[in-house]
């Protein structure tokens, strides 16, 4: 049996837990502060597919920001067992099949979180290559993965035995320009709450990250760059049609 089929047959059940109201709502709520800035000003309408799409934790926060045209896909049945029961527009599927059977130009938003990094370097450009011919003028991607730059990226890459390569933030930029894609930016996700805890340790991670650029800039003669949390998130958009 491929190894990876046998891990995603269960991923929920042994990875994630049950899938209950409490821990989808936290999922989600530790997504949201990553995707709410890049999706401000979107046209509610919008049709949005969600690769590798899960239990529908990131959909439900597009949900709750009044986006109505919602879908995706993933392998674990398991996971769209419980992503079905609130977005009815989900199905198992290898995400390039899905990707496939949508009509070019017709996709104005495309979310790929904690996907890359189980894909390698092949597979993600040949994804890349799909997703641009389906994205609308003026469509935006954005995804979520580990941080190669990071000095704590093995405690996420390694957890996972489906992990095959991780890209920095200078890579992923490289990537979406390959591909024609603009208007990158990338930014850390901290995964830090609004109450008092998680604004000190926003705070103290200001400090850690000086530490990081200091030491970079030590080796280097640079500071390479102020994305260094073990996962970070990107964002580029398809050129409008001239």
């Amino acid at each position: 049996m491929n190894y990876k089929t046998h891990i995603y047959d269960s991923y929920r059940s042994a990875f994630k837990g049950e899938g209950t109201e409490e821990q989808l709502q936290f999922a989600a709520s530790k997504v949201r502060p990553v995707l709410v800035p890049w999706v401000v000003g979107m046209d509610r309408s919008a049709r949005v597919l969600d690769l590798g799409c899960g239990a529908g934790e990131l959909l439900r926060v597009l949900d709750d920001l009044g986006f109505r045209n919602l879908g995706g896909c993933d392998l674990s049945a398991e996971q769209i067992a419980i992503a079905a029961k609130r977005f009815p527009n989900v199905q198992v599927a290898n995400l390039f099949a899905f990707l496939e059977a949508q009509p070019e130009n017709s996709v104005d938003l495309i979310t790929i979180f904690d996907v890359v990094e189980h894909l390698g370097p092949q597979s993600t450009f040949d994804l890349m290559a799909l997703i641009v011919t389906r994205l609308a003028p003026g469509g935006r991607l954005i995804v979520h993965l580990p941080n190669g730059l990071s000095p704590f990226v093995g405690h996420v890459f390694w957890s996972d035995m489906t992990h095959e390569w991780c890209l920095t933030p200078q890579s992923a930029q490289t990537l979406c320009t390959l591909f024609g894609l603009m208007d990158f930016a990338a930014v850390e996700h901290l995964g830090t709450g609004s109450d008092a805890k998680g604004q000190l340790r926003a705070l103290a991670w200001r400090g850690m990250r000086t530490l990081f650029r200091g030491m970079n800039f030590i080796e280097t003669g640079n500071f390479g760059g102020t994305v260094w949390t073990r996962n970070f998130a990107f964002k580029a958009d398809k050129p409008t049609a001239s």
